[in-house]
């Protein structure tokens, strides 16, 4: 994929701008910033691993959609530590300003398919020690929102709902933002959500908003020491307007 499909890709699912320098190896900080989904609970942790599959309509009245894979690492002391090397599935991750890995623009696939079990590398440095290390939990099988609506009325109770729950899920996160950045997340062990007008009205209305459907894995393992935590997610995101 190109530079400018993923600038497209990142604008739609994030709604912001993010400039390219190439000669620079940027990264995507301000992606993983503003539009990763994290699941509850997971703040005692030394380090996060994180792998992303993301599928993104282009509109709702078709099946068009971009694929696009993304990963990122975090290793904490008090502060993001330099761990050396990080590498999903084969594949090195880069190093931002900010002290953690997350994966290049050149690199959008990562092999994150449904039912893979991913493998980590981290060279290891600052604490941290090193470690090749396949996880037991799988990506979850692919997320479907049975219909995706065009608009959504903030004064009326809503239901959400997918085709199914996917397989090798834990739970599915259901996170509705508006154009002013203001959100709702939802967790459940369940394919179906039911918002109140009530909760609604935490959002403002506006075009070019949107809902994202999160189904994920999730396992905490123990080494040297430090306590990882590495998710797997498979998200679909959808346009759509508050009323």
């Amino acid at each position: 994929m190109s530079y400018k499909n993923l600038f497209l890709l990142f604008s739609l699912v994030a709604g912001i701008l993010i400039s390219c320098k190439k000669e620079d190896n940027y990264v995507p900080e301000k992606y993983a910033d503003e539009t990763v989904i994290y699941p509850v609970g997971i703040e005692d942790r030394d380090a996060l691993l994180l792998s992303i599959r993301d599928y993104v309509k282009v509109d709702n009245s078709s099946t068009a959609e971009i694929s696009v894979d993304f990963a990122l690492a975090e290793f904490f002391d008090k502060e993001f530590m330099n761990v050396g090397p990080v590498k999903l599935n084969g594949d090195s991750l880069v190093k931002t300003s900010a002290e953690f890995y997350v994966s290049n623009l050149d690199k959008n696939d990562f092999g994150l398919n449904p039912g893979t079990q991913n493998q980590w590398f981290i060279g290891g440095g600052n604490g941290f020690t090193t470690f090749n290390r396949m996880m037991e939990v799988k990506m979850p099988a692919k997320i479907v929102l049975e219909s995706v609506p065009n608009s959504i009325a903030l004064n009326t109770e809503v239901t959400l709902k997918a085709k199914n729950f996917p397989e090798n899920a834990q739970a599915i996160i259901w996170h509705l933002k508006d154009v002013e950045g203001n959100f709702i997340q939802k967790e459940t062990v369940t394919n179906e959500l039911i918002l109140s007008s009530s909760e609604l009205s935490q959002l403002v209305p506006g075009k070019n908003s949107l809902i994202k459907v999160v189904a994920y894995s999730m396992e905490r393992w123990e080494n040297g020491g430090k306590q990882y935590v590495f998710l797997n997610e498979m998200v679909e995101t959808a346009p759509v307007e508050f009323k």
